[in-house]
This record gives structure tokens, sequence and C-alpha cells, in this order.
């Protein structure tokens, strides 16, 4: 399997309409495939220009350590040289802020990964679970 527009659209629109669900409508979604590549960028009405590189920043930091980025929070949220000194190393593609998630099809398999940005970090992480799971697919737990 492999994670077509069709399927990567499905995410990022379910991922918005879980956030407009609990009146969150302040958001941008990113999904790429497995090797980091833009597949969707969807930035709500009225969302500043950041949001975009926000998440797709937080989907690769998601791919790059294999693991969600509210995972990663906790382990170098107490250690910023860390993640300054990833950051730079990674051109600043490393954000460890919870919102970005793998993305596996139902035999384990990474498609790639997808975020959301806007909110507090544990809703942008609830909104793109949504997103996934609505599409018929999974996140590693």
């Amino acid at each position: 399997m492999r994670l077509t527009l069709e399927l990567a659209s499905r995410i990022a629109h379910a991922a918005l309409a879980a956030g407009a669900a609990e009146n969150v409508t302040a958001l941008s979604v990113v999904v790429t495939d497995a090797g980091g590549h833009l597949r969707v960028a969807l930035r709500a009405d009225g969302v500043g220009i950041f949001g975009v590189d926000v998440a797709h920043a937080k989907a690769a930091t998601a791919l790059g350590f294999n693991r969600a980025t509210l995972q990663l929070a906790k382990v170098f949220g107490t250690n910023p040289s860390a993640v300054a000194a990833l950051t730079a190393a990674t051109g600043g593609r490393f954000l460890p802020i919870g919102g970005g998630v793998l993305i596996h099809d139902t035999e384990g398999n990474v498609l790639g990964a997808a975020a959301v940005a806007g909110s507090a970090p544990e809703n942008d992480e609830r909104f793109i679970i949504a997103g996934v799971l609505a599409a018929g697919l999974l996140v590693p737990s």
C-alpha cells in the first residue's frame, strides 16, 4: 500500500474537521510520504503563514525519530541544548512539539507522517490521529 493523494487529502480534511468539532479552527495540516516529501498541505482560513511550516517540521521530526512528536517533547523538553543542536543539524526541520505522528498501513508499514499545528500540542496530536484513523490507516502507539 502507498499513501495516495486521495488518502493524504482524507487525512488532512478529517483532521481539520476534528478540530472544527471542538471549535478549534486556526489549524494547518501537513501529510508527507515516507521520505518526508509533501503530499498535502492545508491552512484553514485566517491562519498565519507559519502554520504549514510548523506542521511540516513536526511531520519530518516524527519520521526522523520514528515516533510521535508528543513523545519526543517529553524526551527533549528538558534539554534545550539538544533541541538547538538537532534543529541546526536538520536545517530547522527538527521540532519536538506534539502534533506529528507516523502513518502506518494495517500491516504496520510506515506510509508517511502527518501533523497539525495551531492548537495546544495535545490537541494537535488528537486532531491528526483522528484524521489518520478516518482514512482507515493507523498511528503506532
